[in-house]
Order: structure tokens, then sequence, then C-alpha cells
């Protein structure tokens, strides 16, 4: 599972986020509750543009209990831009701010 979430974040690093979201999906169900592979799976997929795929794996990571990184607003903020969700993406990214303690 390791291997895979490394391969899928040096696809992603090369500009080949589509292989590398291949490789994360695979680790993904082999190991539902990695934070880490859900949220190299959301950036590549909001790389890729498919932000409300990166959306959904976003809720997921919400669901995990002590996910209330600031990165994960960070994340959402950016995936609800490629969305088209300006205003969304602005809150979430207020969001971020605040928990950084950035006014």
């Amino acid at each position: 599972m390791r291997l895979l979430h490394v391969l899928g974040y040096l696809y992603g690093c090369h500009g080949q986020a589509k292989r590398g979201a291949a490789y994360l999906l695979i680790a993904a169900q082999l190991s539902p509750g990695n934070a880490g592979v859900l949220r190299t799976l959301a950036h590549l997929l909001t790389l890729d543009g498919e932000a409300e795929k990166a959306l959904a794996t976003i809720a997921r990571l919400e669901t995990l209990e002590g996910m209330d990184h600031p990165a994960l607003a960070l994340l959402k903020s950016r995936a609800l831009l490629a969305a088209g969700r300006k205003t969304e993406a602005r809150s979430a990214l207020l969001s971020f701010l605040s928990q950084r303690g950035v006014e």
C-alpha cells in the first residue's frame, strides 16, 4: 500500500496526475482509513480537474476521527475553486486562515 501511495505521489509531482490518481485509488481501496492516501488523492484529483471527486474524497476525510487539520480546509478551498464554487472556496480559505491564526 505504501508503494502505491509513493507511486501516486511521484506521478502527480511529475505532471501525470491522472496516472497518480489511479494508483492512489487502488491504495485507498486497500486502506480506506489512511488519511495520507486520501489527502494526496484529493490533491491529485483537483489538479486533474476532477473537483467533484476531490470534494467527495475530502468529505470522506472529514468523517475520519481527528481530521480537523488546517491543511484540509486549504485543500477543500482549492477543490471548491476548481469546481467554480468561489463563495464556498472563500469561506474554506478563511477557515484555513483562522485555524492558522492569520487575520
